[in-house]
């Protein structure tokens, strides 16, 4: 309780100097609000009105999570953190636009999860961010940034934030960073540049740029390229074991196609000159996550790690009104190792996002995975399995950015 009191008695001093006397806290409806689109500008834009300064804008997204996993290797499951999980969460999500063209966004996530887990209660703070624009279309920010790059609902996330490359529930990934974001006109391609500072103690983690290309017809495509850097004590859960900091280059290219009532897109990405754990294996559900398959020869990791993914996404809801409850359907697969000579895994994720109603959502995700390995000698060559995940979310008032 006393960490809850704390973190907001930070947010409401940091807003109170910020907007100096002129402030004022908007927990209101929105009739046009669907809490199923998931909407997020991030990068591209705005997710407050920046004509309302000084107006603090309060939501709460209140969510019940049930995850279990299962596969014909049973050793391979009980070596995951969890086979199952029961969660409960609350996000309190503010946004404010404050004067001399700044933004502000707050996240803090509330999690109970079942009697037993290690660490069953917590508080992380998923986004804290402050963007300056000099301009509509540039603008600086840093913090704990959200960002929405990719068409697929998580997978593709090679070039900037692996952490969030499998994350059930949530769209867009989430890392420390500085960023600079611009376009080159108001409807014109928009850039992003960026470092990411690692604090063990501070130091330099990433450096990153890339360019998304939005087309009126609905065609789009964005690349990303980053230079990253392993450290001494990432040897110790990677398994490979290097005295100097190593730098290696990632690199994701995607192309997307979207209509009114679809979306299709193809994405590949890798790394360059790495050494350490297979990308796109270290989410919590993963079967290949506690198997540890490390790339150990720096050259033979561009085509080690070399990933492909394609994904068809429907809104039924804009097919017909006898579909207004049915917000999203979709399906993705993508292959790790696809060049590999001592693996293959094919990730499948198929989801639906029922609107029960406009605020209160129902999400499910069916994700089975297919291995075919022999790195590791002491497990059966075929693995398969299957991982469920369901949520309900309750939203109240209007956080301004929807990404949970």
């Amino acid at each position: 309780m006393k960490k809850i009191l704390s973190i907001f008695s930070l947010v409401l001093t940091i807003t109170q100097v910020a907007v100096a006397q002129d402030f004022s806290i908007k927990i209101g409806g929105d009739t046009t609000f669907n809490a199923a689109e998931d909407k997020a500008k991030t990068y591209e834009g705005f997710d407050v009105d920046t004509s309302r300064l000084n107006v603090l804008n309060i939501g709460m997204q209140i969510v019940e999570d049930f995850a279990v996993a299962s596969s014909d290797c049973k050793d391979v499951v009980k070596s995951l953190p969890n086979r199952s999980y029961y969660r409960q969460r609350a996000d309190l999500m503010t946004a404010a636009a404050l004067p001399g063209r700044t933004n502000m966004y707050f996240t803090a996530s509330f999690m109970q999860e079942e009697p037993g887990v290690k660490n069953a209660a917590s508080i992380v703070v998923t986004n804290l961010e402050i963007e300056h624009y000099f301009k509509k279309n540039i603008k600086f920010r840093f913090g704990r940034l959200a960002n929405g790059i990719s068409e697929s609902q998580f997978f593709g996330r090679i070039a900037l934030e692996e952490t969030s490359a499998h994350v059930y529930g949530r769209k867009i990934f989430i890392n420390d960073a500085f960023e600079f974001d611009g376009a080159f006109s108001k409807n014109g391609p928009k850039y992003f540049i960026g470092v990411k500072p690692v604090f063990r103690p501070l130091n330099l983690k990433a450096a990153y740029a890339g360019i998304n290309f939005p087309f009126q017809n609905g065609f789009k495509m964005h690349y990303i390229v980053s230079v990253n850097r392993n450290f001494d004590n990432d040897s110790v859960s990677k398994k490979v074991y290097f005295k100097e900091k190593e730098a290696y280059f990632s690199y994701e290219a995607e192309l997307a196609q979207r209509w009114k009532k679809a979306t299709v897109f193809l994405n590949v990405g890798g790394n360059a000159g790495y050494r350490g754990l297979y990308t796109h294996t270290s989410g919590a559900f993963d079967f290949l996550k506690p198997m540890k398959p490390v790339v150990t020869d720096r050259g033979d990791s561009f085509k080690q790690t070399f990933i492909a993914s394609a994904g068809l996404r429907l809104f039924p809801a804009k097919m017909s009104s006898k579909w207004k409850f049915m917000q999203q359907v979709g399906v993705e697969a993508e292959m790790v190792g696809a060049m590999s000579d001592d693996f293959t895994a094919v990730n499948i994720c198929a989801y639906t996002k029922l609107n029960i109603t406009k605020r209160l959502v129902l999400t499910y995700y069916c994700t089975p995975e297919f291995i075919n390995q022999s790195f590791n000698p002491n497990r059966p060559e075929k693995i398969s399995g299957v991982v469920n995940f369901v949520r309900f979310s309750l939203t109240v008032g209007n956080p301004g950015r929807m990404y949970m």
